[in-house]
């Protein structure tokens, strides 16, 4: 059963490139209430060379996890670089790291903080970093099904190399998590969403979506399969832009 669903995947999905530019944070905390230490990397390397012609990519995506011992606080951090290139010029250039700290106020409800940075280079904003705080909530927490809300304040500080300008913004981030495992075959399904608008004007947003498969192959080793997509609805450039990608890549989890 896992080999079938593992070759429907890859043939849905074998034209797929590397990483998107964003990286939903929420995909990477999927882990029950009873571990407290997570440790996961994700690589991804392809060189193609046709007569002089060649391709280089690369991507890398690291991230640990550790609660404390009444499960109350949470500490999560994340790092990732992704490189797609050809005869020196560069196609897709990308970076993030991001730090969170999340403490458990009830039962349903916790508080989070976070500060970010990422940046591409091939995109009107270059370069974009974060301070936010705000709270998480938990809709369904069952054994196999999870859905969480939350809402918070980003203070956010855009950088455009184009431009040679800097823009300091105040967002509203809003997001909604979803995620299932499959009985018997373990297959693991997410899909986030995230909305982040400008307080002063609405019609400034950004969206990002990540949809997840994530099959098994034993404890340590998994095959996982993404579609991301980030849409921008007013660069510093006055126009909008977006990126998608279908990413399929080997993960370890320790």
């Amino acid at each position: 059963m896992r080999l079938l669903c593992l070759f429907f995947i890859l043939l849905c999905l074998g034209s797929a490139s590397l990483y998107a530019q964003v990286v939903n944070i929420e995909s990477a905390r999927m882990q029950t209430d009873s571990v407290r230490f997570v440790l996961s990397n994700d690589f991804s390397f392809r060189y193609n060379d046709n007569d002089g012609n060649y391709i280089f990519e690369v991507s890398d995506a690291i991230y640990t996890q550790l609660k404390s011992k009444d499960f109350r606080k949470l500490y999560f951090f994340l790092a990732n670089f992704g490189l797609i290139r050809s005869k020196g010029e560069d196609f897709s250039n990308n970076w993030l790291v991001h730090l969170r700290f999340n403490y458990r106020l009830t039962r349903v409800i916790r508080l989070e903080t976070f500060v970010q940075s990422q940046g591409n280079q091939l995109l009107d904003v270059s370069g974009r970093h974060l301070l936010g705080a705000g709270l998480r909530f938990r809709a369904i927490a069952t054994e196999r099904v999870r859905l969480y809300l939350a809402n918070s304040y980003m203070y956010e500080l855009e950088i455009s190399d184009a431009l040679n300008q800097n823009f300091y913004n105040h967002r509203n981030n809003t997001y909604m998590s979803f995620s299932v495992e499959l009985p018997k075959s373990k297959i693991t399904i997410t899909n986030i969403l995230y909305y982040q608008p400008l307080y002063r004007d609405i019609s400034n947003y950004n969206i990002s979506e990540q949809f997840k498969i994530e099959v098994p192959l034993n404890e340590k080793i998994s095959v996982n399969s993404s579609f991301y997509y980030y849409f921008d609805s007013q660069t510093p450039g006055n126009r909008s832009q977006y990126t998608s990608t279908f990413y399929i890549g080997i993960g370890i989890n320790i």
